[in-house]
């Protein structure tokens, strides 16, 4: 199992697109089976407001499931939306911004994530 870490810039409200997100990730019948996720928060709350902003959705990935799945998955929900937020890809040490859904960035992004799962670590983060 690996762990991989999404965020959401460029958005008016990144929970409710993370939330989005999550549902559409679940709803795929190659990655939903293979993925876990839950949303937090990357800093401490606010005192100011109440509770604390959901910004970082953290899947837990099956190892059946291969980068390129995921990351066509997330391509295909950004062509979905009416205005796309970039969304950050995040495993390990190696960080990705998609801001299209264009095949070179998901073979970009495909060969990072599936490169590092090769380095050694056995798919860890």
């Amino acid at each position: 199992m690996s762990k991989i870490e999404i965020r959401v810039r460029g958005a008016a409200d990144p929970e409710a697109e993370l939330r989005s997100l999550l549902r559409w990730l679940h709803a795929d019948d190659e990655v939903g089976r293979a993925v876990h996720g839950t949303l937090g928060s990357s800093r401490p709350p606010d005192p100011e407001h109440m509770g604390a902003l959901l910004d970082v959705m953290s899947l837990v990935v099956s190892g059946g499931l291969g980068a390129g799945q995921l990351a066509l998955a997330v391509g295909q929900w950004r062509s979905a939306r009416r205005t796309a937020p970039a969304v950050v890809v995040r495993r390990g040490d190696v960080e990705i911004e998609l801001n299209g859904a264009d095949p070179a960035t998901l073979a970009r992004i495909t060969a990072l994530l599936a490169g590092e799962e090769r380095s050694g670590d056995g798919g860890s983060a």
